[in-house]
């Protein structure tokens, strides 16, 4: 029998109180409660037993996606034996009208295997809801199993579900071109806005939609393939402007952010959006994963934080400050207020409000004592966290602009 969800947050309350110096300087304050484990995938960095990821939990959980629905919160995740592609693995589907005190499942989705996708079979990651009419959906991505540099060659397709009850679901169906990865589905005025990133991480491009599944190319975000541009967070901002912050990997050497430039590409384009601006980009940060939204005229985001040469990585609360729309002059202001518990292959976070200016948190992390580099953690075993996020316990920070910083070399 799997373990319960009370099962594992009892197990990951031992946890805390047995680490309680786990996280590094960047410890959060005030602003962060309740940080625990949600769905369990290792005990002492050492991997459950199961390796069956069909039908059950597996070692290693990521990619993590919420939503407030018809009065309760959904929360999405991919269970699989490591990051590497593959059809042994799913997603989880879990319900809470608690406010995220407790979770149940309510559904999983398998991943397409041989005899769905012949002859190879696979992978899927990567799902995110949205809401469209009275129906929840969510978007996934599924790719070839095969090994290469930067997802090449994988063969990306979309696909997208929906249910009326958050239990039954629709069959998946495959949606937008082949070799493109949609991010975050994004609503505005009816429309839903998606950023696509090619296959190889070579160009992002902006995909729209009207009736979720017929998906039409709109303008080129960013094209600059050298920058190795990928998951790409869509803004609507109060003047209808929209805003794009780009991951951006750059060189060989720059590939796990340890090493070289930290840079996020800020992309902005006036209604209609049919071109974008990309004159300007924050320097000494990467936000990998990004998820973004606004509390009380401010944007913040959760996104993987690169902290060192030795390639350790955190989750951590951002908050970006200036003028966000296409009539900038210089590029946003960053503040990290902190991290969250987390090591190793982290991020990927979702988001949800509980009323005023809390909201749930939940996001994935390898062994916190453990403290692998990202390389090593990513074919390792990684659990999904949660915790409640304060911001109104957050200080009244200044910005500080970001100024171009000199390179520091491969």
């Amino acid at each position: 029998m799997r373990p319960t969800i009370a099962a594992n947050l009892r197990r990951s309350a031992a946890l805390l109180l047995a680490l309680p110096l786990a996280c590094s300087s960047g410890a959060p304050g005030p602003w962060l409660s309740d940080s625990k484990i949600l769905v369990t995938g290792e005990v002492n960095n050492v991997g459950i037993a199961n390796h069956d990821c069909r039908p059950g939990i597996c070692p290693h959980n990521e990619n993590t996606d919420m939503i407030v629905w018809n009065g309760a919160i959904y929360l999405v995740h991919r269970t699989a034996m490591s990051q590497t592609l593959g059809d042994n693995s799913s997603l989880h589907i879990y319900r809470s009208t608690d406010s995220g005190k407790t979770f149940s499942e309510v559904a999983h989705f398998l991943a397409p295997d041989p005899t769905m996708s012949p002859p190879d079979g696979r992978d899927l990651r990567d799902p995110a809801f949205f809401i469209k009419g009275s129906e929840l959906w969510f978007k996934a991505l599924t790719r070839l199993p095969v090994s290469s540099v930067r997802d090449s060659n994988v063969e990306t397709r979309a696909v997208v579900s929906h249910s009326a009850d958050g239990v039954t679901w629709s069959p998946f169906e495959f949606v937008g071109p082949t070799g493109y990865s949609f991010w975050r589905v994004k609503e505005h005025n009816g429309v839903f806005y998606s950023a696509a990133y090619q296959d190889g991480d070579q160009s992002v491009t902006l995909y729209s939609t009207t009736d979720g599944t017929t998906w039409t190319q709109g303008p080129l975000i960013y094209g600059v393939s050298a920058d190795t541009p990928l998951e790409t967070e869509l803004v609507f901002l109060p003047d209808e402007s929209l805003l794009a912050l780009v991951r951006m990997d750059g060189t060989d050497q720059e590939i796990l952010g340890s090493r070289g430039r930290l840079r996020t590409k800020v992309c902005t384009s006036p209604k209609p959006y049919t071109a974008f601006d990309c004159t300007y980009e924050i320097t000494g940060q990467r936000l990998d994963g990004p998820v973004a939204w606004f509390w009380n005229s401010r944007l913040f985001l959760v996104a993987r934080e690169h902290i060192g040469a030795d390639d350790r990585k955190r989750t951590s609360l951002f908050e970006l400050t200036g003028n966000l729309g296409p009539s900038m002059t210089q590029a946003p202001g960053v503040i990290v207020h902190g991290e969250f518990p987390s090591a190793g292959d982290t991020s990927y976070a979702g988001v949800a409000p509980i009323g005023g200016s809390k909201f749930l948190v939940t996001y994935y992390s390898s062994n916190l004592v453990a403290d692998d580099g990202w390389f090593v953690a990513m074919q390792g075993p990684s659990d999904i966290w949660q915790g409640t996020i304060d911001l109104a316990a957050l200080p009244a920070t200044e910005a500080v602009w970001n100024t171009p910083a000199a390179d520091a070399g491969p």
